[in-house]
C-alpha cells in the first residue's frame, strides 16, 4: 500500500509540475501592470485624414510618398530579375484600376494580407497579455506573438505560414518581435509587394508607444539569399478616435449590401430606399 501511494504521488507530481511553473494570479496581475496600454483601434498614419471616396488627404498623401521613397529593397543580382518580374505582374494587375475602392485593398472578399500586415490600409487591434501579444486586423489577418519565453520550433517542426512564426519579448515598454518561416508573398503596402524572398527571410520589429495616440513600428528584414542589404524602415500608427470597435471585412466588399457598417463607432443597419421605378401592377 505504501509503495502504491509513493508511485501515485510521483505520477501526480509529474502531471502537476507544469502547472507549478505557471504564474500565480498575483504574479500575473503584477505582470499585467507592467505592460503598456495599447487598447483601442489603430491605423497607419497616412490614412488618418482620409477623404470621401477613400482617397488620401493632404497629410496622408505626404506620408505615403515618404514611405514609398524609403522603401527601396536592394536585391542580390541573382534575384533582381525575379523582383522585376513580380513588379511587372503587379503593375499589369493594377493597370485596369489603379485606384480600386476599398482603401487600396483588393476587391476579393477572401483577401487576407500576409506578413507583416502592419502596413495595410485597415484597422488594427492589440490584445496584450504577459504570455502573448495578438494583433488582429480588420482584413482578417491574425498574428500570434508569444512573449512567455518560448522559442521558435526546431527546424524539423517549422514550416512557412502566411504570418510566419513570431516570438517576442519586452525591452522596457518596447515589444521586440522575431519572425521566421514566412510564406510568400510578403505584402508591404504602399502599393508594393516585396519579394520574392528566400526561405531565409528573417524579420525583427520593435514597437513602442511614443505618446498616448501614436505607436512607432521599426522593422528590419534580412534575407542573405535574396537581399543585397536589409530592409530597414519606421512607420507610425495613430489611434482611431471615432471608432470603438473593429469593423468587419465584408464592408470592404459590397458597401451597398453591407448589413453591419460601422457609423460613429456603432453597428447600424442599412435600409435600402424604395426603387425609383414603380413595380408593374399585378394582373
Amino acid at each position: 500500500m505504501i509503495r502504491r501511494a509513493v508511485v501515485l504521488a510521483a505520477l501526480m507530481g509529474c502531471c502537476l509540475s507544469p502547472a507549478w511553473t505557471q504564474k500565480s494570479p498575483k504574479e500575473r496581475i503584477a505582470a499585467f501592470a507592467k505592460l503598456p496600454d495599447w487598447s483601442g483601434i489603430w491605423q497607419l498614419d497616412m490614412w488618418a485624414d482620409e477623404l470621401d471616396g477613400q482617397q488620401f488627404g493632404p497629410e496622408g498623401l505626404k506620408r505615403a510618398r515618404v514611405y514609398a521613397a524609403e522603401l527601396h529593397p536592394s536585391y542580390a543580382p541573382a534575384w533582381q530579375p525575379k523582383a522585376d518580374e513580380l513588379r511587372a505582374k503587379q503593375a499589369a494587375a493594377n493597370a485596369p484600376s489603379p485606384n480600386p475602392p476599398g482603401r487600396g485593398v483588393p476587391s476579393d472578399c477572401n483577401f487576407v494580407p500576409g506578413f507583416p500586415a502592419i502596413t495595410q490600409p485597415g484597422y488594427y487591434e492589440w490584445q496584450v497579455t504577459p504570455e502573448e501579444a495578438t494583433l488582429i486586423t480588420s482584413l482578417g489577418a491574425v498574428r500570434h506573438i508569444y512573449t512567455g519565453g518560448r522559442s521558435h520550433p526546431p527546424k524539423d517542426e517549422l514550416w512557412p505560414t502566411k504570418q510566419g512564426d513570431s516570438v517576442g519579448h519586452w525591452d522596457g515598454d518596447t515589444l521586440v518581435i522575431d519572425t521566421v518561416a514566412i510564406k510568400p508573398p510578403v505584402t508591404l503596402g504602399f502599393g508594393q509587394v516585396a519579394g520574392p524572398f528566400s526561405d531565409q527571410l528573417h524579420a525583427v520589429e520593435r514597437i513602442r508607444m511614443i505618446n498616448p495616440d501614436e505607436l512607432e513600428i521599426h522593422f528590419t528584414w534580412d534575407d542573405p539569399v535574396a537581399l543585397a542589404a536589409p530592409i530597414d524602415m519606421t512607420i507610425d500608427w495613430v489611434r482611431v478616435k471615432d471608432l470603438n470597435r473593429m469593423e468587419e471585412n465584408e464592408q470592404e466588399c459590397d458597401p451597398a449590401e453591407d448589413r453591419n457598417p460601422v457609423v460613429n463607432g456603432r453597428f447600424t443597419t442599412i435600409i435600402k430606399p424604395p426603387s425609383a421605378t414603380p413595380a408593374a401592377p399585378s394582373k
